[in-house]
């Protein structure tokens, strides 16, 4: 049971920071746009990109959370 709590654990925690970390930067880029006149306004920008960062936040959540629940159990293992 510790394991599946361990592990359930690292994967929302990645998925919350990944998706700060996508929006952040998004909202980081969208700001730059509006100091240019030869683009698209940053509405226009975001639902342009916004599927593609929804399925970059997936790719990477999953990956990272992996990673993190690898490592998250084996250190629950070492320790217990």
């Amino acid at each position: 049971m510790k394991y599946l709590v361990t592990t359930l654990a690292c994967y929302v925690c990645t998925y919350y920071l990944i998706g700060l970390l996508i929006r952040g930067r998004l909202a980081d880029m969208a700001e730059g746009l509006r100091h240019r006149p030869d683009t698209p306004t940053p509405g226009e920008y975001l639902r342009e990109v916004q599927p593609y960062a929804r399925r970059a936040h997936r790719q990477y959540s999953l990956g990272m959370g992996t990673i993190a629940a690898v490592a998250g159990c084996l250190i629950v293992l070492w320790v217990g």
